[in-house]
């Protein structure tokens, strides 16, 4: 057992599950928030004991309160803001940058792990898992022979074409880079530019966007089968512009944090796993 106490504040069956995987690697882990779990009675003494102290994802869904739905009570950020944070370490997933200068003001430091590289591979995995549940859920035809669009070609948009590419879908990916079209192109799976969503039309049974910002506006709705079900995984802002989406009547998914509704073990593990070289670190300088 290592002299370091971490905190887990508030999340969902992610952050307990985090919590058994961080004291398998030998560290005393401690709760506030939750209905189920040992917790602490008091935040302030809750975060006092702690040097590392892990907020949900995301941390906040109205940038007021801390996202904390196994909790019956409530828990504000300015509650946090309120505490001696000097020296604490903060681990948060999507953490808005007002709640940033808060702990930079007061001496504390924190870090997004939804930033971290090896957190977004792992998570491709899950997700992609997510997304074959969405589609055996939502479409009466089987993944095999289903005719599948990936727009994006980056960690989860590779991982996510390969598996429905392994489940017998016809798969086509928008992408931008030539090194994209060739590794798509080497695995079976086509590769077509993103211009070509709004100047040819585009018959799927379904289209999964993974990119965070616009690629399906107006003018590519309108050149997509009008039966195709749509399916967004991507964070804000969205690639999809849900509003002409409706007016055009299509049926949209929006199919965000797949890990956690589909694997919360897996994905309380893959947190665990992407911060604990952060925490060792810090923890032998200290």
């Amino acid at each position: 057992m290592t002299d370091k106490t971490i905190l887990i504040l508030g999340g969902d069956n992610r952050s307990l599950y985090l919590g058994e995987y961080l004291e398998k690697q030998h560290y005393r882990v401690c709760y506030y928030a939750f209905n189920q779990a040992d917790c602490y009675e008091n935040l302030t003494d809750a975060v006092n004991d702690a040097d590392f102290i892990i907020l949900p994802l995301p941390l906040t869904r109205d940038r007021v309160t801390l996202n904390a739905s196994l909790y019956d009570g409530t828990v504000t950020l300015s509650d946090i803001y309120a505490l001696s944070v000097s020296g604490k370490m903060f681990f948060g997933g999507q953490i808005p940058q007002s709640f940033c200068e808060e702990i930079d003001a007061r001496g504390g430091e924190w870090c997004d792990y939804m930033l971290l590289d090896e957190l977004a591979i792992y998570n491709a995995i899950p997700t992609a898992e997510g997304v074959v549940k969405v589609l055996t859920e939502e479409l009466p035809i089987t993944i095999h022979g289903m005719k599948c669009a990936v727009t994006g070609y980056g960690r989860v948009g590779k991982v996510l074409a390969q598996t429905l590419k392994s489940l017998g879908a016809d798969v086509t990916v928008f992408a931008r880079k030539q090194k994209n079209f060739a590794d798509a192109f080497t695995k079976g799976i086509t590769p077509k530019e993103f211009k070509e969503l709004s100047s040819e039309y585009q018959d799927f049974d379904a289209l999964i966007n993974t990119v965070p910002q616009r690629v399906l506006g107006e003018k590519e709705l309108d050149n997509i089968n009008p039966e195709c079900v749509l399916i967004e995984i991507a964070s804000a802002p969205f690639g999809m512009d849900f509003q002409a989406a409706k007016e055009r009547a299509f049926n949209v998914i929006k199919a965000g944090s797949l890990p956690g509704k589909v694997a919360p073990k897996s994905a309380g593990e893959i947190i665990g796993r992407s911060i604990l070289p952060i925490i060792r670190a810090r923890g032998s300088t200290d």
